[in-house]
């Protein structure tokens, strides 16, 4: 049936996409193909530019149902050849994995508190990353470009080591 499925379950869920999942729940309720419940409602939305940096802040309410009732808090930071991004939940939580999905072109290296990423073409420009505040590794997952299309790539995956984590990625 169109839509339907355990992979279109798992494509529509937190795990397939860049943020925190809270205690192996889904920060919205997905089910059936198509159907959504008690979605995810960002919230202190922030965007500050300077002539070097921007800086966007978000928050969402999307583990709020939860026991814990938790507040996920991310930031971005862009400027001087480097992209830091901050993750802060606020609230009761036994594990968070944060995730980030790679473009099937792009090789993934290392695992822990370091490694590269080494992106496509004649250059091969690398980009290095560090983390704070938990442990990566790799994993192999599937990217979704249009429906029904399935190609293979990696995901650098994070398990928080506490409340806040703090990825650096520099080029």
């Amino acid at each position: 049936l169109y839509g339907r499925g355990l992979e279109r379950q798992r494509q529509r869920g937190t795990v397939a996409h860049n943020t925190v999942e809270v205690d192996g729940e889904d920060s919205s309720e997905v089910w059936g193909g198509f159907r959504v419940a008690r979605r995810a409602r960002p919230f202190d939305l922030s965007i500050m530019a300077s002539e070097d940096t921007t800086i966007v802040r978000c928050a969402h309410d999307g583990y709020g149902r939860l026991p814990g009732r938790v507040v996920h808090r991310r930031a971005w930071r862009f400027g001087g050849r480097r992209l830091i991004v901050r993750d802060r939940l606020d609230g009761r939580f036994r594990q968070a994995v944060a995730r980030y999905h790679l473009h099937p072109d792009v090789q993934a290296q290392g695992e822990g508190r370091s490694g590269c990423l080494i992106l496509p073409g004649k250059t091969r420009a690398v980009i290095r990353w560090k983390l704070e505040g938990g442990e990566a590794s790799l994993r192999q997952t599937s990217w979704h470009p249009e429906f029904g299309l399935s190609v293979p790539n990696q995901c650098l995956e994070i398990v928080l080591s506490g409340s806040r984590s703090t990825m650096t990625f520099t080029w």
